[in-house]
């Protein structure tokens, strides 16, 4: 039940119970003794001494799997929940998105723009139009929506800044400036491509009552993941993030951004100096409102669900342009800012998405390894089947410990299950995270690029690595035979796989995936919320007939 708190600081619960505490020493057990075992059994074959190089390379890459998967583990006691507040009524409300009419549907923004609407808490619907679309104010009007463009205004048009020309960052600060600052006490922003539930107002700004709350985040899901397993495998990718990850942030004082949708109180967005001019502006608006003294909210609830790229092209590029912001953040911005945070925020930041370094690092050295091994035929003792009994019974028990972690999932139902499609997705991702390093030593900057969320013709972008993979692998098999004739089979099994995977996603680059604004038979804001279906039938009275354009 929700609770009225004003003016005090917003309480927070405890997520594990006395019996989850239980489960979760018994796994943290059995985990230690699983990796105990595996780590005795991995020097027992006295590789250290006859392989300097090659046994530690190997060594630290599973200490460095291993120490990432226990981290994440041993966050799960940090995590808590907050204790729901009432919002007061009055407060001035901005419910405002973005859009770009050569990159994004009409369609799309008309699904967003009619649930935005319908939030159960009174407020003013706004679209900061980047193009200045005809077609955008005709839908404005007919909705009744506000409309604002930064087209013809010079004065919020630049190369770089708060202002800058063709960002998200940019437009929003230009209605901020113009409009927002002295217009409303609290803004919620949602990308077009995500349709809010009715409660999301409701259910977020009861936390400003508390006047050290500078933001309120929801959790991130999507509407489309059946649309291809590419779609469902990006959505896998975030379970674990938007339930344990966050709740834990949040149980330390530190709960990311998601640039997706978010709410703010706008006064403390005012004196950060507005949404951060940066490609990963969440991140750093996160920082730069803990700089600044303000703290945030983590709600670990499906608010608004939107779109993940159906196709290849659409989700490489984005897992490129994500991974390049978040370095850059952290080898170029936090640095500064690293002397005006506490410890534990230092911590935090900086580990903070190393998925996107350790994962691509860890699979281009593991396959460099593999062709040495396979090119001399020398491989340590250690890589044969004898160790692999110990290397099922440590994937028995993590596998065990993250079912467990899936109890904390928000749609428990849906997300549950062995995540296959993420090991898929990590394989064909890995050389575009690193051309993302690339970019960023070589400190490349690139144009805004809005995700594709519907298939379309593109360049075949995996084919010319899984080839090259393919080649290499083939060709060091060849040598090795040739060089010794000795074939350790867990390393050719393992090159085998390799190539068939290889294969496998040149086979996938060539598919063709629908759209979800393609021969869809139900709008896609009633497949994101039901709730919201009986706007429909119009608004303000009016029937509402609008074409879904891809």
């Amino acid at each position: 039940m929700a609770i009225n708190i004003p003016n005090s600081i917003v309480e927070k619960k405890t997520v594990l119970t006395g019996r989850d505490y239980f489960l979760f020493i018994i796994l943290s057990v059995a985990s230690f003794l699983a990796i105990l075992n595996f780590g005795i059994k991995w020097f027992s074959f006295g590789d250290w001494n006859h392989f300097p190089v090659l046994f530690p390379v190997l060594t630290f890459m599973l200490l460095v799997f291993l120490l990432n998967n226990q981290g994440r583990w041993f966050l799960l006691p940090f995590m808590r929940k907050p204790i729901p507040v009432k919002p007061v009524s009055g407060s001035r409300v901005a419910v405002v998105t973005t859009f770009v009419g050569q990159h994004e549907a009409l369609g799309m923004l008309a699904q967003t723009l009619k649930a935005m609407l319908a939030l159960d808490y009174p407020h003013k619907t706004w679209v900061l139009d980047e193009g200045d679309n005809e077609a955008v104010r005709s839908l404005c009007d007919t909705l009744g929506v506000n409309h604002f463009s930064r087209k013809n205004l010079p004065q919020y048009q630049s190369e770089t800044g708060l202002f800058k020309s063709n960002s998200k960052h940019g437009n929003y600060n230009a209605w901020l400036d113009a409009i927002g600052y002295e217009s409303y006490d609290y803004i919620a922003a949602f990308d077009p491509d995500h349709v809010p539930a009715p409660e999301f107002l409701t259910s977020a700004l009861g936390y400003f009552e508390d006047p050290d709350i500078g933001y309120v985040q929801a959790a991130q899901a999507y509407y489309n993941q059946k649309s291809s397993f590419i779609a469902r495998g990006a959505a896998e990718e975030t379970f674990a993030y938007y339930s344990s990850v966050q709740m834990a942030n949040y149980g330390l004082d530190y709960p990311i951004i998601v640039g997706c949708h978010n709410s703010h109180r706008v006064s403390a967005l005012k004196q950060v100096g507005g949404f951060a001019p940066h490609d990963a502006d969440d991140l750093l608006l996160t920082a730069n409102y803990r700089v600044h003294g303000w703290q945030g909210i983590y709600v670990p609830e499906i608010l608004a669900k939107g779109l993940n790229p159906v196709d290849w092209n659409g989700y490489l590029n984005q897992q490129r342009r994500w991974a390049r912001s978040v370095l850059d953040l952290k080898f170029r911005v936090f640095p500064e800012l690293f002397r005006k945070f506490t410890p534990g925020t230092r911590i935090i930041n900086g580990l903070h998405g190393l998925n996107y370094l350790h994962r691509s690092v860890l699979i281009f050295v593991g396959l460099l390894t593999a062709l040495f091994m396979t090119a001399t035929g020398i491989s340590p003792a250690a890589i044969s089947f004898e160790i692999l009994p110990h290397i099922i019974a440590l994937y028995f028990v993590l596998q065990s410990c993250e079912f467990y972690r899936q109890q904390y999932y928000l749609d428990r139902r849906n997300e549950w299950g062995v995540h296959w499609r993420v090991a898929i997705l990590d394989y064909a991702k890995w050389p575009f995270f690193l051309l993302a390093i690339y970019d960023v030593l070589r400190d490349l900057r690139t144009p805004y690029v809005i995700t594709s969320k519907v298939e379309h013709d593109s360049k075949r972008l995996l084919v010319l690595p899984n080839a090259v993979i393919f080649l290499l692998f083939c060709l060091a098999a060849t040598i090795g035979l040739l060089r010794s004739g000795d074939i350790n089979p867990v390393l050719y099994l393992f090159d085998t796989m390799v190539a068939a995977g290889s294969v496998f996603l040149i086979l996938t680059d060539f598919w063709r995936f629908p759209s979800p604004f393609e021969q869809s038979s139900e709008p896609a804001e009633d497949a994101a919320f039901k709730t919201i279906a009986p706007l429909r039938q119009g608004v303000n009275g009016h029937a509402l007939e609008i074409e879904l354009e891809n």
